[in-house]
């Protein structure tokens, strides 16, 4: 699972970084603490040059209404490989997600705790992100939905490897610079495509735990990702 992240290194930054060009948005800021529901930068196969924003939580062209987008902010990689609706938007319409960290909560028992039969268990929000902050490119699915041309995207999870497992059972698929331009290539065949969707090199992310203040999704600045001290 993957339900909140950030990207709040400039998108000029990233325009240079990437080599890509976004389109303006008088309405983009920095998000550090990112929501289902929210626009957010991606590069699609379809404009593999371009950053676009497109809405978190995918609504699929033959859903019968956009709330079906709040249950698919993830596509779990078994579903692109069992569900012939997935992977129909696997083959043709595919998406690097633009992230600079991502958040999970981990169940931990409160300080001086003494009875574990008694305790309520703490959730305790960490952040996992690249060394300097590089941009992390998350594999994801996108669709155009409805008259009014409404473009979603999800975020494609697999099983976790051995650092992120004791935070979360599961990861988002994170892509090399070199696996992104066969993933935004419509010519790379499926079998390798499918290959990509696999968890990460352990050693790649750093993780470290941070404030509650995560927890409300109207909550953003620096402080979001401030290190604290658990016990």
């Amino acid at each position: 699972m993957c339900g909140r992240y950030s990207f709040f290194i400039p998108i000029e930054g990233a325009e240079q970084q990437l080599q890509v060009r976004a389109i303006p948005n008088p309405d983009w800021f920095p998000h550090y603490n990112a929501a289902p529901s929210q626009g957010m930068p991606v590069i699609t196969n379809e404009f593999p040059d371009v950053i676009q924003y497109f809405r978190w939580g995918l609504v699929p062209k033959w859903a019968k209404d956009v709330s079906i987008g709040y249950k698919m902010i993830n596509t779990r990689t078994e579903s692109i490989e069992e569900k012939p609706a997935f992977k129909n938007i696997f083959k043709y319409k595919r998406c690097i997600v633009l992230a600079d960290g991502y958040y999970e909560w981990k169940s931990m028992e409160p300080e001086g705790t003494l009875s574990k039969a008694k305790s309520k268990l703490v959730k305790q929000p960490y952040r996992f992100h690249l060394p300097g902050d590089d941009i992390i490119m998350m594999a994801g699915l996108w669709d155009t939905w409805g008259n009014e041309g409404l473009q979603t995207f999800s975020i494609i999870t697999c099983p976790a490897n051995e650092d992120t497992l004791p935070y979360h059972d599961r990861m988002p698929v994170i892509l090399s610079h070199e696996q992104v331009k066969h993933w935004l290539n419509n010519k790379t065949p499926l079998p390798e495509l499918l290959s990509m969707l696999k968890p990460a090199p352990n050693g790649l992310l750093r993780i470290y735990p941070i404030s509650t203040y995560l927890n409300k999704p109207g909550n953003e600045g620096p402080e979001v990702i401030e290190k604290i001290m658990v016990p």
